[in-house]
C-alpha cells in the first residue's frame, strides 16, 4: 500500500519556496524571452496529401448549381479525381470534364464554365505554391533556439528515456467495496 505521504513530502517542499524562487523559475523557464525556455511544436506531414483545398472544390461545385445532395458527393469525387491528376492541368481538366459529362449529367455549357473556373483556381494554386510550400506561412518563432527536424519518427522515439509511469497517491485498494448490495 502507498503511503499519504506524497502529498505531504510536496507540500513540506513549496513551503520553503518564496516569491523570489518562483519568479526565478517563470523567467529562466517559462517567459518568453528566456534562452533556457523549451517549447515544442509538431508539424505533421502527411504521407498523402490532396493538393486540392476543399475551399476550391466548394467555388467548383457551386458554379454547377447542383442540388445539395448531389452537390457533397461530388466535391468528393471531384477532390479526388484533381488530387490524383498530380498537378498536371491538362489531366485535371480531362477528369473533371468526364466526370461531369458523365457521372453528373451536367449540361456541356455548364462544364465549359467549371474548366474555365478550374483554370483560374489552378493558375491561382501555381502562384501561391512553390515546391509544395505554401509561399505565406511564416516560420515560428524558434527563440534563439535551433529547431529539430525529426525525419524518422520510430528511430526517434526509440531514442527517448523512458520515464517511470503515473503512480496513484492512494492505492486503489481503499476505494473497493466489498459489501454486496441489494
Amino acid at each position: 500500500m502507498l503511503t499519504p505521504f506524497i502529498a505531504q513530502n510536496d507540500v513540506a517542499a513549496i513551503k520553503t519556496l518564496t516569491k523570489n524562487d518562483v519568479l526565478h523559475f517563470y523567467n529562466h523557464y517559462i517567459h518568453p524571452a528566456s534562452p533556457a525556455r523549451a517549447k515544442l511544436a509538431l508539424y505533421l506531414v502527411a504521407q498523402a496529401k490532396s493538393d486540392v483545398s476543399t475551399k476550391h472544390i466548394s467555388k467548383l461545385v457551386k458554379t454547377l448549381d447542383l442540388p445539395s445532395t448531389t452537390s457533397a458527393k461530388a466535391a468528393t469525387d471531384l477532390q479526388a479525381r484533381l488530387s490524383a491528376a498530380g498537378h498536371d492541368e491538362a489531366k485535371e481538366i480531362e477528369g473533371l470534364r468526364d466526370y461531369l459529362l458523365h457521372e453528373l449529367k451536367v449540361p456541356e455549357s455548364k462544364i465549359d464554365a467549371a474548366t474555365e473556373a478550374w483554370k483560374k483556381i489552378h493558375a491561382q494554386q501555381q502562384t501561391t505554391r512553390t515546391n509544395g510550400v505554401v509561399k505565406d506561412a511564416k516560420p515560428p518563432s524558434s527563440n534563439g533556439t535551433v529547431p529539430h527536424v525529426v525525419e524518422d519518427v520510430r528511430s526517434f522515439k526509440a531514442g527517448l528515456a523512458a520515464t517511470a509511469g503515473a503512480r496513484p497517491a492512494k492505492d486503489l485498494v481503499e476505494y473497493e467495496e466489498l459489501d454486496a448490495k441489494l
